[in-house]
C-alpha cells in the first residue's frame, strides 16, 4: 500500500546514534529512527544536545552479516517525551564549501 498526503507512512528503524552531547561528553546509544514521509526523521535519546549538534547515525541490520557505516545529521530539539527523554529531527550536514580551499576541494589552484 502506498502512502499519500493525507496519509503518510511511518517506519521506524532501530539505530545507533554517537556524538557530543550538551556537555561536550561523547556517548553512543541505541535508539530507533522514526522516519515520516511529512515530517522527516527524528530519534529520541536520554541525553540532552547542543542545538545544531553533528550526530552520526548507524543502521543497526539484524539480519545482515554487514555491517552499516554511520551517516552525518544535524540534530535540532523537537521536543521531550512523557518520560522526559528528548526528541531531535535529524536534518543532511550541509558541506561547508566557504571554509574548504581549492587544493580539499579537488581542484588545483589557477595559474597565471
Amino acid at each position: 500500500m502506498f502512502g499519500s498526503a493525507r496519509h503518510p507512512v511511518t517506519n521506524f528503524y532501530p539505530v545507533e546514534v554517537s556524538g557530543w552531547d550538551a556537555s561536550e561528553v561523547f556517548f553512543v546509544e541505541k535508539s530507533e529512527l522514526e522516519w515520516d514521509e511529512a515530517a522527516g526523521k527524528q530519534v529520541v535519546l536520554h541525553r540532552m544536545l547542543r542545538e545544531g549538534a553533528h550526530v552520526f547515525v548507524r543502521l543497526i541490520q539484524s539480519s545482515s552479516s554487514e555491517r552499516s557505516y554511520p551517516v552525518p545529521y544535524e540534530a535540532r530539539y523537537a521536543g521531550s517525551t512523557a518520560d522526559g527523554h528528548w526528541q531531535f529531527r535529524l536534518l543532511p550536514v550541509k558541506k561547508r564549501v566557504d571554509q574548504i580551499g581549492p587544493a580539499l576541494m579537488g581542484s588545483a589552484p589557477e595559474s597565471s
